[in-house]
């Protein structure tokens, strides 16, 4: 089933009353509106993501839950208000694999690709490659270019630490991160049944700039 009014509703009642009485009592209807709707998408997604990485796992093992880990959370809230689902390589979201995701929050819903945090050996081979200008990356950065779904954030250098090269690739020589997302608050999209369909043709438009990661990776990791 796809997702709803009630997903977003439910969401928000179980982070905003942050009460673990209330959320085993609503526990069904959580995994109906949630948990359900996530794994349904997700193998709906698994052809599309499987062609653009045939080893990339996208299990349902890879939805995170609507409660938090109770060794971390300290005075925190018990529950998130936002749940979402990954596709990847490798489980870690601290220096591993890039990863495909999709997020739903109580206000809005996003998806994309790119890194938690990428390894220091990771950020030096995408600069090799880009300085090389690695026909792999001069695709990656084509496909950046013209494609108008998705835009590049991440936590950069405050100045500027390659002025020697050329100006085109300033943004991604400086960035400490790379997030490739699209964010919306459109209801009429994200509740469709033709959902999956949309985020797998957008996701589709990353793949060159996928595998220009996954280029990095392995040229440092094969070694290892």
């Amino acid at each position: 089933m796809p997702f709803s009014s009630e997903s977003q509703d439910l969401l928000f009642e179980v982070w905003s009353r942050n009460d673990r009485a209330w959320y085993h009592e609503k526990k069904d209807q959580i995994k109906t509106y949630v948990t359900e709707p996530f794994v349904q998408l997700m193998r709906d997604l698994q052809p599309t993501m499987l062609d653009i990485d045939p080893v990339m796992d996208c299990s349902e093992k890879r939805i995170a839950r609507v409660y938090r880990d109770a060794r971390v959370i300290g005075n925190g809230p018990f529950f998130r208000d936002h749940v979402w689902c990954t596709m990847g390589r490798g489980k870690d979201m601290m220096y591993g694999y890039p990863s495909f995701f999709f997020e739903l929050s109580t206000r809005e819903f996003r998806y994309g690709m790119g890194y938690y945090i990428p390894a220091k050996e990771t950020l030096e081979a995408i600069r090799e490659m880009i300085l090389t200008e690695d026909k792999v990356f001069r695709k990656a950065f084509t496909a950046h270019r013209k494609q108008k779904v998705f835009t590049l954030t991440g936590e950069s250098y405050k100045r500027n630490h390659f002025p020697d090269a050329p100006e085109k690739y300033w943004d991604w020589l400086n960035r400490k991160t790379f997030f490739w997302y699209r964010e919306s608050n459109d209801e009429s999209e994200l509740y469709s049944e033709t959902l999956a369909e949309k985020v797998a043709e957008d996701f589709q438009q990353l793949s060159p700039i996928y595998h220009f990661l996954i280029k990095a990776e392995n040229s440092w990791r094969s070694s290892q």
